[in-house]
Parts: C-alpha cells; structure tokens; sequence
C-alpha cells in the first residue's frame, strides 16, 4: 500500500499547515492567510483509490506478476461503473487462468454493460469452464438475441467457435442442448449441438441433429457436410462418400466443398481418388499453399516421389511452407536413400518447429551410414545447445531409437534407464523402454513401466492398448488384458490399433465372432498388414477359408513383403 500511504500523507501535512493560517506566532509575524480546507469528499477519495488500484495493477502486469495485477484489477473494477475496466480485470484473470477471479469480473461487466456481446461470451464461457452450463446457456442465450438481423446465424456461429475445442466436457454439450432446447426450431441451434456432438464422439445424437437442421432448412450446405463427417466417422463409407460427391457435383466450382470431399477420402484411406481430388482442388485453388501442402503430402504416402518433389520444391518458396517443404524433401531423399541430398534439406532449416526433427533425421542418416559415433556426438552437441526439457528428452528418444534399429536393444534399454533416472517419470521415456523391453523378452518390465504410465495417467489409451495388446499376444492374463483394451477403447472407439487389439484379445480368449467383428472394423479403418493377418487367422480359424485367402491376397497388395502374411498365405492356401 505504498502510494496510497503517500497519498494519505501528502492530505494530512495539507490539514496541518491550514490548521496554522491566521495564527500569530511568538514574534508577532501574521502568517499570509489561505482560504480554509475541506476534508477530503469521499468520490475525491473513492477516486484516488481506483487510481492507486490501476496504477499498482498495471505496474504489476508490466513486470509480470499476474496474480498481483489480477487483484488490484478486480479492486478497481469494484471501485469504478467504467465496463472497460471490468473487461479487462476479466482478461487479465482468465489469462493467469485464475477463473473464480475472472468470472466475479465478468459478471460485474455484463452488470455495467447488459447488450454487450463481448462480455455475454465472456461470461458464457467462463461458465462453460467452471461447469455451469444452465448459466452458460443463460449469457450465450444473450449473445444470440444480440446478434441483430441474423442473429440466429451470427449467433450460434459465434458460439461455436468459442466452443471449437478438441476436447468437449459434459458442461460444454449441457450448455449447446439447453441452447437448441430453447431455440427448437431454428436449425443452426440443430447444427450447432450436432457439431459438439459430433466432437464428443455422440455419432447417434450427432446424426439425429444434422437431420434435424436439414428438416428445418433443406437447403443448409454446413449441415449436409457435417451429415457426411458424421457418418464416416461411424463407419458408413460409402454413404458418406456418395454425399459428399454429390454436393460436389452439384456446384463443381466451389473450392472449399472439393476440399472437403478431398479430406473425407485421406480420412477414408482412399488415398488414389483422394489424389486426384486433390489434384481438382489446386486447379479451382491455384494460389491454396495449404492445398498444394496437403497434395504433396499425399503424393509422398503414395510414393509417388516425382510429383512430391515438384510440389514441394514450389512449396520451398513459399512464404509459409518454407521449412514443411525443405523437412519432407528431406524425408524424399531419405526414402529414395540419396542420403547426402536428405542431410542438405534438412540442415537447411535453421529454427522453427521443424528444426528439431529435422537435426535428429540428421543423426538418423549419420547412423544409416554406420556412423554411429558420429550421429550420437551430433545429438550430444545438440544437447549442449538447448535447455529445453521437452527438446532434451526427444534427443534422448532419438539416440535410443538409433540402438534399436542397429537391433543393439540391450544398448538401447540401458540407456533409456539412464536417461529416467534424471527423469523417472516421463511417460515418452517409459514407454520407449517399455517397448525395447518386449524386444528382449522381458515381458514382466514392460508390465511395471507401461503400468507407471497408467498410473500416472490413468486415460492414457496407447499405454492401456500396449500393455493389453502385448498380454493378449503372449497369452498372459488375457481377463486383464481384456480389461485394459476396453479402457483404451472406451477413449478411443474408433482407432484402429485399439479395435485390432480387442479382436486380437477375443481371439485368444475363444471369441472367435467377436474377434473378426472386430478385427473387420480395424481393417476397414486401417489398411495394415498386422491386423489382415489377424483378420485371416481367425476367418481361417472359423473355417472361413476362401475370405481368409481374400483378406491375405489383399494385405500383400499394400505390404508384398510383409512376413506375417507369407507365412499365414503358405499356411491356408490349399
């Protein structure tokens, strides 16, 4: 309280020197007289406060104490009816993520200024945060009947937006139902709770909705989209595939409908027909980077390493791309093992997000060329250079991953330990040793580091797919590894991995309908030449002959090496 005591002492030594005025002293000098002072006003008072309050607070945000800033903010906002003050105790809260602070502020700003869109969404969302979703509803509902001629539009666009997070919480899907319940027949109330729910996994509800908007307005092109991205995501492909062509169809010159239909097809595996949407997309978008970006990205999964290079050489000279282009031409000439060429793209990148990856690629080709003292002394210096703990533990995964393809796993295993005895907790370090510990048979390692994992974090699905995916394999306490993929599952109902692994668990476990229902989902979802063996094991084990043939000759068109299925193909094949 510093500056207020000065001001409180600066009014005090005021009052005693006009106490004197008018008082003849011992040598009979008459002091000038002065006009007598009033005590100070209380605004005058409540006035000097809200200064002190503003000036201390922004003092304290300049040096970056937030949390002091946050109260003497709050204290002025009390003092003053300014709602901009109220606004901005509301920022600084919510941005030092003290939301009890930044909700008392909000609701003070929306007192001194009711018809503000800005603070009804501050407000809704804060109460969206802190699990108040009827009251959530209550300031959103504001912010649509703000939103003047198209409110309704305008509105729930806004919302959703503020809502557009990867996670959705139970308050965020009460909030949007209370929302459509209480406009029931405007279909963007519709839309938008099928999008949150569509993004909470609510496939069902989510569909409901998207129909029900249509129903309303036939003619709402968002809503058909979402339609579509909804039934993909259930997996009735080719439903939503056959829509989204004909949306394309009927209006072939609309760029972000072809991009869509583009993305639904990658989503989809149906990487030929994606490329050539693609291809459809850069010509209505020839100045799109992301276009082009998304196209070569496409053309290196397809191998089709020409048309890549082309793509992303244009992409090198871009003003966004730059770094993507530079790192994936490297990954080109990796593939192609033009090793020096690879290193000269990747060592062309000088900071950013791709810096990192792009030197670890650098010791990865070091070691391909049985340099392996030299690729480890690179990552040491890159080390040296960084104080980054995130930066230091993907240098350690890198080093070890280096042990591992050179098959050194004992190598590999002792050097993760070291690493996570300065960090015993990290979960990417656990994991890796877990992994290199199945390479070397220690199965009851693994078990300990990939339940530390759980432990740690208890919805960590790959963790709870890899310890139950591994017990199923190796025949070992297959209720608990039945137990462990459904939790995965239950996080992730639609990953492939997981959908394998809970096929795989069934099968040992005798369920044979059950494992290829499930294996069959995993392969529609992922063209992977692990979970086709999988799939034609068990159709083989069923008697199913002729589909396990089927399922074989088709993993070998993606995977014609793959050992796995050599084997079983040598096994069923008449």
């Amino acid at each position: 309280m510093r500056f207020q005591s000065i001001l409180l002492f600066g009014a005090a030594v005021m009052v005693a020197g006009c106490a004197a005025v008018g008082q003849k002293t011992d040598d009979g000098v008459t002091p000038i007289a002065v006009a007598p002072v009033e005590p100070v006003r209380p605004e005058v008072a409540r006035r000097a406060d809200l200064m002190y309050e503003l000036l201390v607070g922004e003092i304290a945000g300049k040096e970056g104490r937030i949390e002091e800033a946050t109260e003497h903010y709050l204290k002025a906002s009390k003092l003053s009816n300014d709602p901009k003050i109220a606004a901005r105790t509301a920022r600084i809260a919510a941005f030092s993520r003290d939301f009890e602070v930044a909700l008392k502020a909000a609701r003070r700003w929306v007192a001194l200024e009711p018809d503000s869109v800005e603070a009804n969404q501050v407000a809704g969302l804060l109460m969206v945060r802190d699990g108040r979703p009827e009251e959530a509803a209550r300031y959103l509902g504001k912010v649509i009947e703000l939103g003047g001629k198209d409110k309704y539009e305008l509105g729930f666009a806004r919302i959703s937006l503020l809502m557009a997070r990867q996670t959705v919480s139970e308050a965020e899907l009460k909030t949007m139902a209370l929302l459509r319940d209480r406009f029931p027949d405007v279909s963007h109330a519709h839309r938008s709770y099928a999008e949150v729910a569509y993004r909470a996994g609510k496939y069902e509800e989510a569909l409901s909705e998207a129909r029900r908007a249509l129903d309303l307005d036939p003619g709402d092109e968002s809503a058909k989209i979402l339609k579509n991205r909804v039934l993909l995501a259930m997996g009735r492909v080719d439903e939503a595939l056959d829509g989204m062509r004909r949306l394309a169809a009927e209006s072939p010159d609309d760029a972000e409908l072809a991009h869509g239909l583009a993305r639904m097809l990658v989503q989809a595996n149906r990487y030929e027909e994606a490329h050539e949407q693609y291809l459809r997309t850069q010509e209505l978008q020839p100045g799109n980077f992301d276009v082009l970006y998304s196209l070569a990205l496409l053309e290196v999964e397809l191998k089709r390493y020409d048309d890549a290079v082309k793509n992303l050489q244009k992409l090198a000279k871009s003003p966004t791309h730059a770094d993507d282009a530079h790192y994936y031409l490297g990954r080109v000439e990796e593939e192609r093992q033009h090793y020096d060429m690879a290193m000269s793209w990747y060592l062309r990148i000088k900071s950013g997000e791709r810096y990192l990856d792009a030197q670890t690629r650098v010791a990865t080709i070091l070691a391909k060329l049985d340099k392996q003292q030299e690729a480890i002394a690179h990552l040491e210096q890159l080390r040296r250079a960084t104080t980054d703990e995130a930066a230091v533990v993907r240098l350690d995964l890198a080093q070890g991953d280096i042990y591992r393809a050179a098959g050194d796993y004992q190598q590999a295993y002792d050097f993760y330990s070291r690493a996570l005895e300065k960090r015993p907790n990290n979960i990417d370090l656990l994991y890796a040793r877990a992994m290199t510990a199945e390479k070397l048979g220690y199965i009851e390692w693994l078990e300990r580091d990939l339940k530390t994992i759980i432990k740690l974090e208890p919805d960590n699905a790959t963790a709870l797919n890899a310890l139950g995916y591994t017990l199923a394999d190796h025949g070992k306490n297959l209720q608990e590894a039945l137990d462990f993929i459904k939790r995965a599952l239950a996080l992730r109902p639609d990953d492939a991995a997981i959908l394998d692994s809970m096929g795989w668990v069934n099968y040992r476990l005798g369920n044979l309908e059950e494992a290829e229902k499930y294996l069959s989902r995993a392969l529609n979802k992922l063209e992977d030449p692990e979970i086709a063996s999988h799939l034609a094991e068990v159709q083989f084990e069923r008697g199913k002959r002729d589909k396990a043939i089927e399922t074989v000759q088709k993993g070998l068109k993606v995977a014609p090496e793959d050992a796995r299925l050599l084997r079983l193909k040598q096994k069923i094949e008449p």
